[in-house]
């Protein structure tokens, strides 16, 4: 009996609506690439939203609110990179995106010149924290290259900080200015560190001046001016916020001087409101223009720099290498701003901060 055989089955046809999916990049990785991309963002974002609300900041925040532009170029370098291990996980190109669109929200309108023009009296600001003349980088013999620099810069208006009455009138001697000083506590120990405001004689005059205290009951100063040309006067207030790093005792501690600097700042706000007269506000705030008392100032005031410079605007090196600004004009809108610049000289561990400034018909 012959073995029947049979043919073999034809195999199934493939079922058209089946799709084959291809494995994701990135594998079981991926989701916690995206849970971390989604951790980093948000928790910039809340850096970012509190820094500019908080007046009195913990130090943690203000410490962060102080690096915030290089916050932000580090964790586009960050999201670039996981994007890079997980190249289709939709979640973290859109992080990229709204990452640079914030950046560009917070400082695209402060890197490009917008500087104006206007019929007035043309007036040229300087502001420079010279570091009670102990010198800086370029190891230039300090009140030699200070001198030097300010002849450079012709300015009408000086506001100086960390600067003796001793060196004011060493300055006032060589330059031909006009000086108002105080020290910062008022002692009137001409050796102690404080501030100036001063004029270039000839087109501006001093009408007045007087030292001042930032909040009653703290014996932080700043000083007062008026000058005065062709029967117009505007005020010019030289200040430096609370530093850091103090060597008179009984002050504040690091952790009190973010709630000093916003009473500081607010208390300056309220005074410049009651003044008739155009005001400038020039000095060494101590602070960078993302915190809070800065997002204050700028709501009634023009931030000088932000109108007429370009760039960053980097007057100070934090540790001696990270460029920030910290040193400020501020000038009330009976101002027009031409232009802005920080002046590359390494006089001092500060730079100077030059506007030319158009008080308005």
């Amino acid at each position: 009996m012959s073995e029947e055989q049979s043919d073999p089955s034809p195999s199934a046809p493939a079922d058209p609506t089946t799709v084959q999916v291809p494995p994701r990049k990135g594998g079981a990785l991926g989701p916690v690439l995206v849970v971390l991309a989604l951790v980093l963002v948000g928790t910039l974002i809340a850096v970012t939203g509190l820094g500019r609300a908080v007046t009195a900041a913990p130090i943690p925040l203000t410490a962060l609110v102080t690096v915030l532009p290089y916050l932000y170029a580090a964790l586009l370098a960050v999201l670039f990179g996981l994007w890079a291990l997980a190249p289709d996980r939709k979640v973290l190109p859109g992080l990229l995106a709204t990452v640079l669109v914030l950046g560009a929200v917070l400082w695209g309108p402060a890197i490009a010149s917008r500087g104006e023009t206007s019929a007035g009296l043309p007036v040229k600001v300087a502001s420079w924290n010279v570091r009670r003349l102990w010198g800086g980088p370029e190891g230039d013999e300090p009140l030699t290259c200070v001198q030097e620099v300010l002849a450079d810069i012709d300015a009408d208006v000086i506001s100086l900080q960390e600067v003796s009455a001793r060196d004011v009138a060493t300055l006032s001697q060589a330059l031909d200015l006009e000086c108002v000083h105080t020290d910062y506590l008022g002692r009137g120990d001409p050796t102690d560190g404080g501030l100036a405001a001063c004029v270039r004689r000839g087109a501006w005059k001093l009408h007045s001046g007087q030292a001042a205290r930032f909040v009653p009951g703290h014996r932080w100063h700043y000083v007062f001016a008026e000058f005065e040309r062709e029967g117009r006067i505007f005020n010019l207030l030289a200040v430096h916020l609370q530093p850091y790093r103090l060597a008179a005792g009984g002050l504040a501690q690091a952790a009190d001087v973010p709630e000093r600097q916003g009473d500081q700042s607010a208390e300056l706000l309220r005074r410049v409101g009651r003044f008739k007269d155009p005001t400038v506000l020039a000095g060494d705030f101590n602070s960078t223009r993302d915190a809070a008392l800065h997002v204050a100032l700028r709501s009634p005031l023009t931030d000088a720099f932000e109108r007429g410079g370009s760039g960053l605007g980097a007057s100070f090196h934090l540790f001696g290498w990270l460029p920030i600004r910290i040193d400020y004009i501020y000038v009330t809108d009976t101002f027009a701003v031409q232009e802005s610049r920080i002046v590359p000289r390494d006089c001092s561990d500060h730079r100077p901060v030059v506007t030319d400034l158009v008080l308005r018909e």
